[in-house]
C-alpha cells in the first residue's frame, strides 16, 4: 500500500547499479540527483533549512537561559524576603509563647503542690495511719485489717483522680 510511494519518493535520490555482465560496471543516477549536484543553488531549501533551523535553536536557546536566570534571580529575592519575615515573626512569637508555656507550667506546680500537701494531711494520712496500727495491733492476723486497707486504697483513687484532674 504505502510502497508505491516510498519507491517513488526514494526514485528521487537512489542510485541504480545493474548487475555486472562482464568485466565492466556501468552505474545509472536519477536526473533529479544529476541536477541538484550540478546546481546547488537550483535547491536553496536544503541548504537554509539547516542554517534557519540552528537560528532558531540558538535563540530559544539564549531565551531560555535569560528566562532562568531571571528565575533563579526572582525565586532568591523571594526566599530571601520570607526568610526575613519568617525570623521577624518567629522572635516576637516564640519570647511570647514561651512565656505563656512558663506561667502555666508554673501555675499547674503550685496547684499540685498545693493539693498533695491538703490532700495528704487529710484522708490519706489519717487512712495511712490507720492500716499501720491495725497491723501493729493485729501482728498474728493482717488479714483481720482489709477495712483499713480498703479506706486507704479509697483515699489514694480520690487523691489520683484530684491530681488529674488539676492537670487539665
Amino acid at each position: 500500500m504505502g510502497a508505491a510511494q516510498s519507491s517513488q519518493n526514494g526514485a528521487d535520490h537512489v542510485v541504480n547499479a545493474p548487475a555486472p555482465e562482464g568485466n565492466g560496471t556501468s552505474v545509472e543516477f536519477s536526473p533529479t540527483l544529476i541536477q541538484r549536484l550540478a546546481n546547488p543553488g537550483a535547491f536553496p531549501q536544503a541548504a537554509t533549512a539547516g542554517s534557519t533551523d540552528e537560528l532558531v535553536r540558538q535563540k530559544l536557546a539564549a531565551e531560555s537561559a535569560a528566562l532562568r536566570q531571571k528565575e533563579a534571580e526572582i525565586l532568591s529575592s523571594i526566599s530571601s524576603a520570607l526568610e526575613k519575615e519568617n525570623l521577624d515573626r518567629d522572635k516576637g512569637l516564640s519570647s511570647d509563647v514561651l512565656g505563656r508555656d512558663i506561667e502555666e507550667v508554673r501555675e499547674k506546680v503550685e496547684r499540685i503542690v498545693e493539693d498533695k500537701k491538703t490532700r495528704l494531711d487529710n484522708g490519706v494520712v489519717k487512712a495511712k495511719e490507720g492500716v499501720v496500727a491495725c497491723y501493729l495491733a493485729n501482728p498474728d492476723r493482717p488479714l483481720d485489717c482489709w477495712k483499713e486497707v480498703e479506706a486507704f486504697k479509697t483515699e489514694v483513687s480520690k487523691l489520683e483522680s484530684a491530681f488529674v484532674k488539676s492537670l487539665q
